[in-house]
């Protein structure tokens, strides 16, 4: 009987001392089964759970849940839309325009120049300059536009401007750049001055109109042909002057009696055009009176000929004149004592002091012995030609 009225009171709540729920109020741990317990406050909740071994793991709500990313160890980062941005694209010409790309299809996907229709249809070289119009592009295949596909004279409004008489862009100005600027025409011109080596002289239009008027140092247009420059080579002005004078680059020699100077090579492109004026060479020469082997008019016997003279035999390309000084005449003093053939200017010099016969009249015995000369070198025969001679100096013993 007392058994059943305890249960009643426990069914009714009516237990006469504390009416807390003596049992938890969340089910127990589904693993371990022990209660979670709830702390009841309007805290931070804490939920805890004590493993087999006595240890505790506990989470900490701050207002907000952290929910673990399944898919954490996958790579979220952009492609890099460079490094492939059309790979289904085919685009054999390289415009950009083709099968499957995203710019479009390609009318003629061999042809870099077009990709529409349009341009795959009207893109020509009417005149056959190869300058085109009508293209979707132009490059090096095909450039252009052409300002006038009629005439094939003149091309794009950048083309090269020639020397030749025509307007070759469509300014429709005719050769208006400085001849330095529009020659050569064609060739690689060697050796002609970078300013002012060049003139533009067109004799009808659409022949070339370049023409060299000056030549680096040293060298000579002698055929007149714009296409090979200045083809040939000159004296060495290291070896010789331009001009009558003392430099140091034109002295052949002190020459005692029985010296001899090494043979000397040069060319002069065009004919003796007078002293000064470019066509000549000079040189220096020195026959000391004292180098003798013994004393006038035993000093020895001064020749200056040409070991090579090109051209024909009985008259040679090349012709010399001997100066006392570079103001005076040649052979003025008393040079005249002696001539080669073709004198003056002569084909070979000689001054001999001791001449055997006395009664010479181009002799004399009191004349100044020649200290130091100037040679001049002159062309007389073939202008317009490479040929080149050998001086050669001497002074042979009496």
């Amino acid at each position: 009987m007392i058994l059943a009225l305890t249960l009643a009171a426990c069914a009714s709540g009516d237990s006469g001392q504390d009416t807390a729920n003596p049992f938890t109020t969340s089910p127990p741990h589904s693993d371990t089964g022990t209660p979670i317990t709830d702390g009841g406050g309007t805290g931070t909740p804490t939920t805890s759970a004590t493993d087999g071994g006595g240890n505790s793991n506990s989470n900490s709500d701050t207002g907000s849940a952290t929910v673990p990313d399944p898919t954490s160890d996958v790579t979220t980062d952009p492609v890099d839309p460079t490094e492939n941005p059309d790979a289904d694209c085919i685009d054999v010409d390289g415009d950009g325009f083709g099968v499957d790309c995203q710019l479009g299809e390609d009318c003629d996907d061999n042809d870099y120049n077009n990709h529409t229709p349009a341009g795959c249809m009207n893109c020509v070289d009417n005149d056959g300059d190869d300058v085109w119009v009508g293209c979707d592009q132009y490059g090096a295949d095909k450039p252009g536009p052409d300002c006038d596909d009629d005439n094939d004279q003149v091309g794009s409004m950048d083309a090269e401007e020639l020397c030749n008489g025509i307007a070759e862009n469509c300014a429709g100005e005719i050769d208006p750049l400085p001849a330095d600027q529009m020659c050569p025409t064609t060739g690689d011109a060697p050796n002609v001055a970078g300013v002012g080596g060049w003139a533009c002289n067109p004799v009808t239009p659409g022949e070339d109109g370049c023409e060299i008027v000056g030549c680096l140092p040293g060298f000579y247009d002698a055929n007149k042909t714009p296409a090979d420059g200045c083809e040939c080579v000159g004296t060495d002005r290291t070896k010789s002057l331009d001009s009558c004078g003392d430099g140091a680059q034109g002295l052949l020699g002190v020459i005692a009696e029985g010296g001899v100077v090494p043979p000397l090579q040069g060319a002069i492109g065009f004919s003796d055009n007078g002293p000064g004026n470019g066509m000549e060479d000079w040189f220096v020469v020195q026959f000391p009176e004292a180098m003798a082997q013994g004393v006038r008019p035993n000093a020895g016997n001064i020749v200056v000929t040409f070991a090579v003279n090109p051209g024909d035999a009985a008259n040679p390309d090349y012709r010399l004149e001997v100066y006392r000084d570079c103001n005076g005449k040649a052979f003025d003093l008393g040079l005249a004592t002696q001539y080669g053939p073709g004198a003056p200017p002569a084909r070979e010099w000689s001054f001999n002091d001791n001449h055997p016969d006395p009664g010479n009249p181009n002799y004399k015995n009191d004349i100044p012995w020649p200290e130091k000369v100037y040679v001049r070198v002159i062309r007389v025969n073939n202008s317009g030609s490479c040929s080149q001679y050998t001086l050669q100096v001497s002074r042979t013993p009496n």
